[in-house]
């Protein structure tokens, strides 16, 4: 197996969205500062005028934000202190925060080779369609004995079970070399008789 050299997004600890409506709540009730414990140490937030402060490590970095308009909302984000592009999510380091542009970062879908990909989308639409109910969540249970939720109209079921059918007969027919490598590598051996 070949040494890993991607660092994913997965591996750093990250402040999002929702983190950021806390800070943003917990400063509007009155609080004089924040502390965060991550797995790259602890952060501590405060705010400065109208702006917050984030320190990570002893270092005291800026943390900006913006904000666009949403439909008849606003949708906050995040400012990277480098690059100072928005950002929905910020990683956080021993001593830094940074987008995941800055640190160098990939998500893990784009080291998955074709049938990691396609695996990943089967699960992604039987969890549109049934959640997080158990049998829907292994691909060796056909996805037409599950029921329909409730809710959910049955011409949009029938369409989505229809489109999943086709994606996992794909996603079969792709992976059955893989099967017949596997089960064709095995055969009996015998040995001669001395």
């Amino acid at each position: 197996m070949r040494e890993q050299t991607r660092s994913y997004t997965t591996a750093q600890p990250r402040l999002t969205l929702a983190h950021l409506k806390a800070i943003r709540q917990r400063f509007s009730e009155g609080a004089k500062a924040l502390q965060l414990a991550t797995r790259a140490g602890e952060m501590r937030f405060h705010l400065d005028g109208s702006s917050y402060t984030a320190t990570i490590g002893g270092r005291v970095l800026p943390m900006r934000t913006t904000s666009t308009r949403a439909g008849y909302g606003v949708r906050h984000w995040y400012l990277c202190p480098y690059c100072h592009n928005r950002a929905a999510v910020l990683f956080i380091g021993k001593r830094d925060l940074a987008c995941r542009k800055c640190w160098g970062l990939h998500y893990a879908s784009q080291s998955e080779d074709r049938l990691a990909r396609m695996r990943r989308s089967l699960f992604k639409q039987r969890a549109a369609i049934w959640g997080n109910y158990a049998p829907a969540q292994s691909l060796f249970n056909d996805c037409a004995l599950f029921p329909k939720p409730a809710g959910m109209r049955w011409e949009t079921f029938s369409r989505k079970v229809l489109h999943l059918q086709r994606s996992e007969q794909a996603y079969y027919r792709a992976f059955s070399p893989v099967v017949e490598k596997i089960t064709g590598m095995i055969e009996r051996v015998t040995l001669p008789q001395r």
